[in-house]
C-alpha cells in the first residue's frame, strides 16, 4: 500500500474509533477502543475491503456477475495465475490484489456454492485464525 493510502486508511480508522467511543458513550482515557470495536463487531477498513474483493471474485468465478475474466488462467484447486504487473498501480488493482487473497483461501471456501455460504465459511476461518493467534499471544 502506498504511503498516502496508508495515511488515508489510518484517518478513516481513526474516525471509526471515534464513532465506537460515541456509540458506546465511553470517552474515558483508560477505556480500550479495541475492545469496544470487538464488542460492536466492527471490522477494520482492510478487512471489509478484503471481504468485498473476495466476494466479488467469488461472484466472477461463479459467473454470477457479467465481468470478462477470460484472460485469467486457473490452476489446480481453483487458483488463478496472478496477472503480470509492470507498475505498482496495476499490482494493487482489483484482479492482482484479489487473486493474491483468493489463492490463499482453502479450497472448501472457494468451492462454496452461494455468496452467503462463501461469506459464512470465510468468516468462520478468519475467526478461527484470529483465535489461534490470540492463544499463541497469551
Amino acid at each position: 500500500m502506498a504511503p498516502m493510502q496508508k495515511h488515508l486508511t489510518h484517518r478513516i480508522e481513526m474516525v471509526q474509533r471515534s464513532a465506537a467511543r460515541y456509540v458506546q458513550n465511553d470517552y474515558h482515557y483508560t477505556s480500550s477502543v479495541t475492545n469496544m470495536l470487538r464488542e460492536l463487531k466492527w471490522s477494520t477498513l482492510e478487512q471489509r475491503r478484503n471481504q468485498a474483493s473476495l466476494t466479488m471474485l467469488h461472484k466472477i468465478h461463479n459467473k454470477q456477475v457479467n465481468v470478462d475474466h477470460s484472460y485469467l488462467t486457473t490452476t489446480l484447486n481453483n487458483k488463478y495465475l496472478i496477472p503480470h504487473s509492470k507498475t505498482k498501480h496495476h499490482m494493487n488493482s482489483f484482479f492482482p490484489r484479489s487473486i493474491r487473497l483468493w489463492n490463499k483461501l482453502l479450497t472448501e471456501i472457494k468451492d462454496a456454492p452461494t455468496v452467503p455460504a462463501f461469506a459464512t465459511k470465510w468468516t468462520e476461518k478468519v475467526l478461527c485464525f484470529l483465535i489461534d493467534v490470540l492463544i499463541e499471544l497469551f
